[in-house]
């Protein structure tokens, strides 16, 4: 009977609609006019902000320059990282870099490894200790991660109290990002916002999404009632089925 109420009160009418959230949309830009280094400016970055600026298409590009930055070079995401896969990767992880717009000073730069934006609105690389303004972004796609060790009920309450819900992770995108600020939690395992019905038999987002997506550790259980979903804090960041009451850190979605 607990279980079935829950439900009702957790889903209502189930809604079913695709948000392409993190790869689809353009970002919001902030640039910084503060002179820091490359790894300074990542930092604050995701201080304040989500990351150093990312872009993944044309749309996101005029955006960043049409910024407002008085014709001055910064810094943005895009750096290269030595070793087995010698290539350029974006600060963000797990973010594919496919989209590109070196000028013609990048091929004579060979020896440097961050990137900037250049005055006249093209990519180029300099040296990643020097000192310069820089751009940060705001992804659509907001979650915090609370460092208190609570029950799933206890935790979803929490996040519908003091944010907008548990987090709800739809692609593989929102799994990097996610599994990423994992590493700052004190418990084995994350809540999010991932919960079976005993009553209808299925696993649901408690925002009502539907569970397309999925990265379980392993297959399903018997009986899964009062199971709640988890992500581990290490290894491959899998999805487990805990029972609710057992406590953990969590992430709300903002």
């Amino acid at each position: 009977m607990k279980q079935s109420f829950f439900f009702l009160i957790l889903v209502g009418e189930c809604i079913i609609s695709h948000f392409c959230l993190f790869t689809c949309q353009m970002y919001d830009y902030y640039f910084v006019n503060m002179n820091m280094n490359w790894t300074e400016a990542q930092q604050h970055c995701r201080t304040h902000y989500t990351d150093l600026a990312t872009v993944t298409n044309r749309k996101d590009l005029d955006k960043l320059r049409n910024m407002q930055r008085r014709s001055m070079a910064a810094w943005i995401g895009l750096y290269y990282e030595a070793g087995t896969n010698e290539t350029f990767h974006w600060s963000l992880p797990g973010l594919d870099f496919f989209f590109r717009l070196w000028d013609d000073e990048y091929y004579s730069k060979k020896d440097d490894s961050c990137s900037i934006l250049t005055e006249k609105g093209s990519w180029s690389i300099d040296d990643c200790g020097k000192k310069q303004p820089f751009i940060c972004y705001r992804g659509k796609y907001h979650v915090i991660l609370i460092k208190e060790n609570r029950t799933w009920e206890e935790a979803l309450y929490y996040c519908r109290h003091h944010h907008h819900d548990l987090v709800t992770i739809t692609n593989m995108d929102e799994q990097r990002w996610v599994q990423e600020k994992t590493k700052n939690a004190s418990s084995p395992f994350v809540w999010t916002g991932l919960r079976y019905t005993c009553t209808l038999g299925f696993w649901f987002w408690v925002s009502d999404e539907v569970v397309h997506y999925k990265n379980w550790a392993s297959p399903g259980q018997v009986n899964e009632c009062d199971m709640s979903g988890a992500m581990a804090t290490g290894g491959e960041h899998k999805w487990f089925k805990k029972h609710d009451e057992e406590k953990f850190n969590f992430f709300c979605s903002k």
